[in-house]
């Protein structure tokens, strides 16, 4: 749409300042910044229409995030003005994304028509996430008994790219090399990393494990420790007492009995 005053065309007396590259965070809250100007002394400028749209792959035939026309809004849900009293007269139309998905990164176009001209511009979005605190778990579970292969699982959840899990054992070994790793990607976009770790023969001399997420970039982003659950060791009863003296006391009532034993013996 073009707007002429006089023979000139209006496009040139308002303008879009606004970021051309945003980088947002999986699940948090975004706002694509975008404030109108205008590039000569006007006041009272009056806002008619503005739109937010995607741009390339993943735009859609005459589907727009977020659209106002005299005083009629069209919003797509998880997108909206980021002020919540916006109105006409209102110079920021910022666009707020709710909650941030992988699936959200690309390009976006604003587009303001004004009563004194028209504005757009383009912005570039991209979306980052983090794994999450990784769990972990053996087979078999508990009551271990020595010098058995123990199998250790750690998983973790969350990565925008394929990661690593690295293996260490309470000495500060590297065992990676020795351990399984599996990435696949979710429904949502995001990774999920399996790992395991076994180890032969495992004794109560190493019983803590630990296994580190680190991203595409080498950056730890979570740790977890596992201890491995051996039987415990019976080490029998030796002698039954109630006090420090209770060997000594057992002992001694044995001795009594024999000696009454052959009292009354003698008796008879």
């Amino acid at each position: 749409m073009s707007i002429f005053f006089s023979g000139i065309l209006l496009t040139a007396f308002v303008k879009l300042e606004c970021k051309t590259e945003y980088h947002g965070v999986y699940g948090q809250q975004l706002i694509l910044g975008c404030i109108v100007k205008t590039v000569v002394d006007v006041v009272d400028v009056t806002i008619i229409t503005v739109t937010w749209k995607r741009m390339g792959a993943a735009a859609k035939a005459d589907a727009n995030l977020l659209e106002y026309h005299k005083e009629k809004r069209e919003l797509t849900p998880g997108f909206k003005f980021a002020e919540p009293s916006w109105n006409k007269t209102n110079m920021n139309v910022s666009l707020l994304l709710t909650n941030t998905k992988m699936a959200d990164k690309g390009e976006y176009e604003c587009m303001v028509t004004t009563d004194v001209g028209i504005a757009t511009a383009t912005i570039s979005l991209s979306v980052t996430a983090k794994y999450k605190t990784p769990t972990m778990s053996s087979l078999p579970e508990t009551n271990i008994k020595e010098n058995t292969d123990v199998t250790i699982f750690c998983n973790s959840t969350g990565g925008h790219q394929t990661g690593l899990i690295w293996w260490f054992d309470e000495f500060g070994s590297n065992w990676t090399r020795s351990a399984e790793l599996v990435a696949k990607e979710m429904d949502n976009g995001l990774f999920s990393l399996s790992s395991k770790f076994t180890v032969l023969k495992a004794t109560s001399s190493y019983t803590n494990y630990t296994c580190k997420v680190l991203n595409v970039n080498g950056a730890e982003e979570g740790m977890a420790s596992f201890v491995i659950q051996f039987a415990s060791r019976d080490l029998g009863t030796c002698c039954r007492t109630n006090s420090p003296n209770g060997l000594l006391d057992e002992t001694y009532g044995e001795m009594n009995g024999v000696f009454v034993e052959f009292l009354d013996k003698r008796q008879k």
